[in-house]
C-alpha cells in the first residue's frame, strides 16, 4: 500500500508490486530484490516499515538508496517492530549481538528520525541514533475502553514491571498484580508462573506485554490467573507474531487478545481484535 500525502511524501513497505502506485518492488531469480520508484519524491520522504523478515529490510535499504538518488534529503523511517530486539546481549559464545547488527543497518542509513512503537528492550533504544519511542498507552487505553470496569493490569514478569507501573499511572491508577516466570535453571524453560495477589474474583485481568510468540508465557499465567477466580482474562500485546495458537491460549483461560498489525495483517476473529498501528505512530 502506498499513499502520497501533500507536502511529504509518504511510502509504506513492504508494497506489493500495483500498477498505477509510487514505487514497484521485485525479486530476480536468482534472489536479489529490486525498488523502482515510479514517481518524484519530495525533499522531506516518510517511509512506513514494516518488518516482514529480512528481506524486507533489504527492500528497505534499497527504497532508501532509490529515494535519495530521487532527490530526498530528509528522510524519517517509521518502523513500529523492531528487529533484534529479543536478541539484545549475549548469552552464548559464538552468538552475535544480533540488536547492534540491525541497529547498524539503520544507523548508516542517517534518517532523520527512527520511530519505533513499544521496543522489546532499552538497548534497542540505546543502539538507535535520532530515535523516537511511542510508547503502548494510547494502545492499551483504547483495549481498557472496550473492556469496561473492574480491571486490574498484570505484568507478566519481571521484565515489564517498569513499564506497567507507568502505564497504570497513565490509566488513572490502575491496581498492578506482578508476576513472575519459573523456569528449569538446566535449560531456561518456562515450567510455570507465581502471581503475587491471593484473589482476583470478578476482576477482569489485563496482561500487557509487548510481544507474543508461541505464547508459553501467558498460557501458563492464565491458568495461575484463573485458580485465583478472575471473571475474565484479556491479552494484549503491542506486536503479535501469529504463531501462537488462538485455540491453546483460549484453553488456558484467554477469553480475548488484543494486539496490532504491527507485522501482519490478521483477519480478525471473536477472540483476535486488532488494531490499526499506523494510528499510534504520530506523524
Amino acid at each position: 500500500m502506498v499513499k502520497l500525502d501533500t507536502g511529504n511524501s509518504r511510502y509504506f513497505l513492504p508494497n506489493p508490486h500495483a500498477e498505477g502506485e509510487a514505487f514497484k518492488q521485485f525479486q530476480f531469480g536468482s534472489g536479489e530484490n529490486h525498488v523502482q520508484v515510479l514517481s518524484p519524491s519530495s525533499n522531506r520522504v516518510e517511509i512506513m516499515y514494516r518488518y516482514s523478515g529480512d528481506q524486507s529490510m533489504m527492500q528497505l535499504l534499497l527504497m532508501t538508496d532509490a529515494l535519495r538518488r530521487q532527490g530526498a534529503s530528509e528522510i524519517d523511517l517509521f518502523i513500529p517492530y523492531f528487529p533484534g530486539a529479543r536478541q539484545d546481549r549475549v548469552c552464548n559464545v559464538g552468538e552475535p549481538l544480533s540488536a547492534k547488527v540491525y541497529a547498524d543497518l539503520i544507523n548508516n542509513q542517517q534518517y532523520r528520525l527512527v520511530t519505533v512503537f513499544d521496543p522489546h528492550s532499552d538497548v534497542v533504544v540505546a543502539l538507535l541514533n535520532q530515535v523516537r519511542v511511542i510508547k503502548n498507552h494510547q494502545f492499551i487505553k483504547d483495549v481498557v475502553a472496550d473492556l469496561g470496569s473492574e480491571l486490574i493490569l498484570i505484568s507478566p514478569d519481571a521484565g515489564s514491571n517498569k513499564k506497567i507501573f507507568e502505564l497504570a499511572s497513565r490509566l488513572g491508577g490502575l491496581e498492578v498484580v506482578r508476576a513472575d516466570k519459573l523456569r528449569d535453571v538446566r535449560n531456561g524453560a518456562i515450567v510455570g508462573t507465581e502471581v503475587f495477589c491471593e484473589d482476583l474474583s470478578g476482576k477482569t485481568a489485563l496482561i500487557v506485554d509487548d510481544i507474543c510468540a508461541g505464547g508459553r508465557t501467558f498460557i501458563e499465567l492464565a491458568k495461575k490467573l484463573k485458580s485465583k477466580n478472575c471473571n475474565k482474562i484479556v491479552l494484549a500485546v503491542s506486536h503479535f507474531e501469529g504463531s501462537a495458537q488462538e485455540d491453546k491460549l483460549a484453553e488456558s483461560g484467554i477469553d480475548a487478545l488484543y494486539t496490532t498489525n504491527s507485522l501482519k495483517d490478521f483477519p480478525e476473529t471473536a477472540f483476535l481484535n486488532v488494531k490499526d498501528i499506523w494510528q499510534y505512530m504520530p506523524v
